[in-house]
């Protein structure tokens, strides 16, 4: 009989550590779990030669039971050494994040035979049909998710097949069945259509556009709620009062989203219930409610929470994101600089950052410099840029995002994956267009690793550019009695066109309300209150100020 899953054949003749439960769990005690790494490496073998084993079906869920608690424990030690680095990785990260994918992938090879098995009228499972399915889609489910954590997308592949175990479940009838799940939900039940609305939500909500910290809080509301979608046939026949639907083809290879397509294979995935417990939290959280009294998670805090919560109820619940301005093709190259520091080193003329000296200390600064070189130092120093890992880059221009005011501020950009300096969320940027005669800047919203059909693999990232020409700054805090270095910073001007008040690029950190800080611009020192954050990132914060 041919696979549904397409699944090789079984064989005796490479049996894997064990074959029943109590065989597995003294084969458990002997892994290094103190060492993930390693771990990882057994594991990974023992899950390949069962699927490679002929075993009663029955017999392989008992396995996968006994392992699949311990494997996903140890898959989440693993991730913590790719989770959210910069691009391209290390040689130690990419190995992480291969293995990582690497386990899933055989995990789930296993429960496919088991699905297949039930699917297929094997006697030992009609019990357990909604239990396998749910199975196999939460190891999709916690694959999308790491594949996130690594800067990747799930390819058509990934798609097509989550479709098609739930394409299986929903043919068995087993979709609304409760089913106990207690690694991920603990004594909650959740069911099959629970866990395959799960892997749509996180998509749906551009986890990887986040901090890891917030991604994990993604992850684990889209397993929490995914119990609250309800699925139907056809689009709702009163749509007023309800929340829009998110819409999927259990024959394509996409995920879920807005624009139904027609045909057998389309499912719509009410949220309305969904949309009710998000806005009850909303509100809980704007009158002062704590986000872990709301089941947000003890690790939530105000008020990124209430901000991630509303980004997430308007791409869940009511269609997704809209655009201020359409996006529009463009094409070309560009000069591309990361990082703050290195940022600022080029905007400042490829001069070396020195933190301001009064003026006695400059005067003997410069006298020592005559007295040693004959001159006062300019210090421009052509090996500077490359000692500290500065460059200016040569990139690929995707698309231009928007335009505003003249000036583009949301640029997608692309490059090979290998050389050039690494790129993660969050970093500041600078970029100078074809034609342009100045460098704008901006940060990172996401950087993601993706490799063409038939292509060599890229490095593609999406950048928030800030209005106006930014300049190079050096501030610290301004408390009395504080003795804070000086750091690099910018300061970006106002333009009343777009209503755009002044700003100040800081390093991260540096913001608390009120709080004043001291900037030397051109030589003059001025002193800065600090009001609010318009963006962070992992390495800047960027703020509104007054003058003190």
């Amino acid at each position: 009989m041919t696979s549904r899953f397409s699944l090789p054949d079984t064989g005796i003749t490479a049996p894997p550590a064990f074959v029943n439960p109590v065989s597995c769990q003294d084969w458990l005690a002997t892994v290094p779990m103190a060492n993930p790494a390693q771990a990882q490496a057994m594991v990974l073998r023992q899950l390949n030669l069962l699927h490679r084993y002929t075993l009663a079906a029955a017999d392989r869920l008992a396995v996968l039971e006994s392992l699949r608690e311990t494997v996903g424990d140890m898959q989440g030690d693993v991730a913590k050494k790719f989770a959210g680095k910069a691009l391209p990785f290390t040689a130690a990260e990419q190995t992480a994040l291969d293995g990582t994918v690497a386990v899933w992938h055989a995990l789930l090879d296993n429960y496919l035979r088991c699905v297949e098995a039930a699917a297929g009228g094997e006697t030992a499972l009609r019990d357990q049909r909604a239990l396998v399915a749910q199975r196999a889609l939460a190891v999709l489910a916690d694959l999308a998710a790491d594949l996130c954590r690594g800067e990747q997308l799930p390819h058509g592949d990934f798609w097509r097949l989550l479709h098609q175990v739930f394409a299986v479940a929903e043919q068995m009838g087993v979709l609304q069945e409760p089913v106990v799940d207690n690694p991920r939900h603990g004594n909650t039940p959740t069911t099959v259509l629970g866990t395959y609305a799960e892997t749509h939500l996180i998509h749906v909500a551009s986890p990887f556009e986040l901090p890891q910290r917030h991604l994990n809080w993604i992850v684990r509301w889209a397993r929490r709620w995914g119990a609250k979608i309800t699925l139907l046939t056809a689009p709702p026949a009163d749509p007023a009062g309800r929340a829009i639907p998110l819409c999927v083809d259990l024959e394509s290879d996409r995920p879920a989203g807005y624009r139904p397509v027609p045909g057998p294979g389309m499912r719509w995935m009410e949220t309305t219930e969904l949309r009710r417990s998000l806005k009850t939290r909303l509100v809980m959280l704007e009158n002062g409610e704590q986000p872990s009294r709301l089941q947000l998670g003890e690790d939530c805090t105000q008020p990124a929470a209430g901000q991630l919560l509303q980004r997430v109820y308007q791409r869940w619940c009511k269609g997704g994101e809209a655009r201020r301005q359409e996006r529009k093709p463009a094409a070309g190259g560009c000069e591309f600089i990361v990082g703050l520091e290195a940022v600022h080193y080029y905007l400042s003329g490829r001069q070396p950052f020195r933190p301001p000296a009064s003026d006695e200390s400059m005067l003997r600064r410069q006298r020592d410099e005559i007295a040693t070189f004959g001159r006062a130092a300019t210090h421009h120093d052509e090996h500077y840029s490359t000692e500290h890992g500065y460059a200016v880059e040569s990139w690929a221009i995707i698309d231009d995002w928007q335009l505003l005011d003249q000036s583009a501020n949301g640029l997608r950009l692309s490059r090979p994956l290998k050389g050039g300096v690494r790129i993660g969320t969050g970093q500041i940027v600078a970029v100078k267009l074809a034609g342009s005669g100045h460098f704008t800047t901006g940060c990172v919203r996401w950087a993601l690793h993706d490799t063409p059909a038939g292509g060599e693999p890229l490095l593609s990232v999406g950048i928030q550019l800030f209005p106006g020409s930014a300049t190079p700054v050096a501030l610290r805090g301004a408390e009395p009695g504080s003795r804070e270095p000086y750091r690099q910073g910018l300061l970006l001007p106002a333009i009343p066109a777009i209503h755009e008040a002044e700003s100040v690029i800081a390093p991260v950190g540096t913001f608390r309300i009120g709080r004043m800080i001291e900037v030397f611009r051109d030589k003059t020192p001025q002193r800065l209150t600090l009001a609010k954050v318009l963006d962070r990132g992992g390495e800047f914060e960027r703020c509104s100020f007054s003058s003190a």
